[in-house]
């Protein structure tokens, strides 16, 4: 017990290191030098690296950096935000729902960071406090992410599901869907009401007092917006993008239609089909030679672009904390030590892992690699899979320290001074719990 304290220990100081000095980038490099530290130093036994999760998210990042290449997510987000302003005095409820469509149909968050200025400017022509819909959607994000099929931390969480239990995409979205959308839901009621309104709002009026906010960002006075024209390329690559994404979701929750369309390997006699989770590498990779194809960009364009960069630094976030976990806690004495301990205490309360994930999720900031490190864990320590697809959200425990690009760019662009940094934790715990609660349900319902 002492050495598997001590080990954990380490890797906590490097995580916590590595996010300080490089972000997530940081904790996947410094995870592989703990990693180093468990085979020579502690004399651990290497694990399984993570290289499913890994290769779908490179799959995942070039389809999606040649969206953004080719100008079709510039379409996505042109037309999301026409839709936040259509509705400006329910955007605390309106923008969520459409980020979280938006974010579940192409399974990147980066679209929220060209939505916040409109959702912004809008919530402040409407005379609403622009706090309630940036955190409203900031949280929904994330919430999406695990939803997706275009996202790989709900294709890794999956796919950890498909391998204990055989569950199918379908049976998955069936538990994590509804509980992230009445738990969006939930948010938007709360975030109605949280914090004064902008007529009694000090720091609003001293701003506005101090001729800090723009006319144009409260009336409409700003000069003729010119209409953007999208191009008939543009528009093909959303297309080929989108197609993808719905092939992941049928075949992903129809695998018998999957079995009925390739041939298996035999493996002991027995037939032994091709992964549902390689169905995401394949058609999102599909989607990228579509996209050349129609386009006739050179595939090196992708290195330019912000969703191809993110998900290198994904994909090594992933690699690092995912291996190191894998060879500390599945390693033979570790893994008698754990089942020993931790395993009595979550068989008779299985919640307790919702706290473990919340930890953790605190500080490697990345869901994939929360998941590569938490989901076998408990699995393998006789968590029910249906728990784990339930408390799914508690992998998005990552505002205590506010270090996400979208969380730190709404406080940014928010002119009235209304978002802070520090206030989203009450929100994203409050969503979490909503969300487990709903999700718990749906399993008891479903499976």
């Amino acid at each position: 017990m002492l050495m598997l304290i001590l080990e954990v220990l380490v890797m906590a100081v490097l995580v916590i290191y590595g996010l300080k000095i490089g972000g997530a980038l940081g904790v996947g490099i410094l995870s592989i030098l703990g990693l180093f530290i468990m085979i020579f130093v502690f004399q651990v036994p290497i694990g399984k690296a993570p290289v499913v999760p890994v290769m779908i998210i490179l799959a995942i990042g070039i389809a999606g950096g040649l969206l953004e290449a080719s100008g079709g997510l510039d379409y996505l987000v042109h037309h999301a935000g026409k839709l936040i302003e259509k509705k400006p005095s329910a955007i605390t409820f309106v923008s969520p729902l459409i980020i979280f469509g938006f974010v579940f149909g192409i399974g990147t968050a980066n679209i929220t960071l060209s939505l916040e200025p409109i959702i912004a400017r809008t919530a402040l022509r409407a005379g609403i406090r622009p706090e309630r819909p940036l955190v409203a959607c900031v949280t929904t994000a994330n919430m999406a992410l695990v939803c997706s099929p275009a996202a790989s931390s709900a294709i890794v969480a999956f796919g950890f599901l498909n391998g204990y239990a055989g569950y199918t995409f379908g049976q998955y979205l069936m538990i994590v869907l509804p509980a992230a959308l009445i738990s969006t839901l939930a948010l938007s009621v709360f975030m109605s009401f949280r914090g004064k309104p902008l007529d009694k709002d000090p720091e609003y009026q001293k701003r506005l007092a101090e001729g800090l906010i723009p006319l144009d960002t409260i009336h409409n006075e700003s000069a003729e917006v010119v209409e953007p024209v999208f191009t008939r390329q543009q528009k093909l690559s959303v297309l080929a993008f989108l197609v993808s994404v719905a092939l992941i979701l049928i075949f992903g929750t129809n695998e018998s239609l999957l079995h009925m369309l390739t041939t298996p390997n035999v493996v002991n006699g027995k037939d032994v089909f091709m992964p549902a989770t390689s169905t995401v590498q394949i058609f999102m990779f599909l989607a990228a030679a579509a996209i050349i194809f129609l386009t006739k960009m050179s595939p090196a364009v992708i290195y330019k672009t912000k969703i191809f960069t993110a998900a290198v630094g994904a994909a090594i976030a992933v690699l690092g904390p995912g291996w190191l976990g894998a060879t500390i806690f599945q390693s033979p004495e570790n893994a008698i030590v754990l089942e020993q301990s931790v395993g009595s205490l979550i068989s008779i309360a299985p919640w307790f892992i919702v706290i473990i994930c919340g930890v953790v999720a605190t500080f490697v900031m990345s869901q994939t690699a929360i998941i590569s490190i938490i989901y076998p864990l408990a699995l393998g320590l006789g968590v029910p899979p249906g728990f784990m697809a339930a408390m799914i959200q508690a992998v998005n425990v990552n505002y205590f320290i506010p270090a996400q690009p979208t969380l730190l760019f709404a406080e940014e662009i928010d002119p009235t001074g209304s978002t802070h940094k520090y206030r989203f934790w009450l929100p994203g715990v409050l969503s979490m719990l909503v969300s487990v609660l709903v999700g718990m349900l749906m399993w008891e319902m479903v499976l």
